[in-house]
């Protein structure tokens, strides 16, 4: 029995690590460290204003969503192919409601681009890597 428990444990933390390979998992705490401090309690609006010290890209997906699971590979190469360059974040929309209402996710997978200055850019539904790293050098000024 014990043996049992320890593969199933063992299984769950290999897939977990596996999958996560070259994105980091923000939690709304981490957003508010990471991409941009909010404070819905004042009742105002929140201003937009990027604090990380890279660029940035952030997945809004939901563990039962197809096109998701098939977006997260490239976002990994995308991960691996900007590293210091760019930060690659992935967020569970369910599980974090409050950061994906900010910015009116309703459909999945969207993921917001991040620029050094400027407001943030949405772009929505699965799309490939050549796509990916153009809005890389387009939007976020990296090459």
């Amino acid at each position: 029995m014990q043996k049992r428990i320890f593969f199933t444990v063992l299984m769950v933390f290999f897939a977990l690590t596996t999958m996560a390979e070259g994105l980091t998992y923000l939690s709304t705490a981490d957003f508010k460290k990471k991409v941009c401090y909010y404070d819905l309690s004042s009742g105002q609006q929140p201003q937009w204003k990027y604090i990380g010290d890279k660029p940035c890209l952030i997945d809004f997906s939901t563990t039962w969503c197809g096109w998701c699971k098939k977006l997260h590979p490239i976002l990994e190469q995308v991960a691996k192919q900007y590293e210091g360059k760019v930060y690659v974040y992935t967020l569970d929309a369910e599980k974090e409601p409050e950061v994906a209402a900010l910015f009116g996710v309703r459909s999945y997978p969207t993921v917001v681009l991040c620029p050094m200055e400027g407001g943030p850019r949405i772009a929505q539904g699965y799309r490939e890597l050549d796509y990916w790293q153009e809005a890389i050098k387009q939007i976020l000024g990296v090459e």
